[in-house]
């Protein structure tokens, strides 16, 4: 049986999903759409998900962010259903390449005082990301939640980058 993500209220989950569509299906409370993501996972959600997906152009394999924000409005509680793209990969499906120049985000590329691109830094950066997305996914998994900000992000990264440097990785 494939793990299902139980959604916590204002806690992110970041998936892709393995198909563009769901299956609409009967759940406890209406109507429901079950998603098979690219993880092997199974998310159920309300079909105003659907719609928002739709709308930002989600397709299989790209990554994105959901969340079961609650909300107050006097004494009245409701969800609300948000729905990003993932920065991590600008809109990419997973595993596809960046722009042959490397600009990913609408910022040039780190330079050194030659002009010479940074690669073993932006390959430091990203993984970091990558592995702040997995703990965070593993942390919800388990229960807990874990968010890594951009200082968490700088200081991995530059763990990584030294450690690559020290390796004689950089010339």
């Amino acid at each position: 049986m494939r793990e299902r993500i139980a959604f916590q209220a204002n806690v992110p989950v970041t998936a892709a999903l393995a198909y563009a569509d769901g299956l609409q299906v009967e759940g406890r409370f209406g109507d429901q759409i079950m998603y098979t993501l690219a993880d092997e996972r199974v998310m159920y959600v309300p079909p105003v998900v659907r719609s928002k997906l739709v709308e930002l152009g989600i397709q299989p394999g790209e990554m994105f962010t959901i969340c079961k924000a609650e909300r107050k409005q006097g004494n009245r509680r409701f969800i609300e259903w948000q729905v990003n793209k993932d920065d991590a990969t600008n809109g990419r499906p997973l595993g596809e390449a960046p722009p042959p120049d490397g600009n990913t985000n609408g910022h040039a590329s780190p330079k050194t005082a030659n002009g010479h691109a940074l690669p073993h830094l932006q390959s430091a950066l990203a993984s970091s990301i990558d592995a702040a997305i997995a703990a965070e996914q593993y942390a919800a998994a388990k229960g807990f939640s874990v968010r890594f900000g951009s200082e968490d992000l700088r200081a991995m990264a530059l763990s990584l980058f030294i450690q690559h440097a020290r390796e004689g990785g950089l010339r």
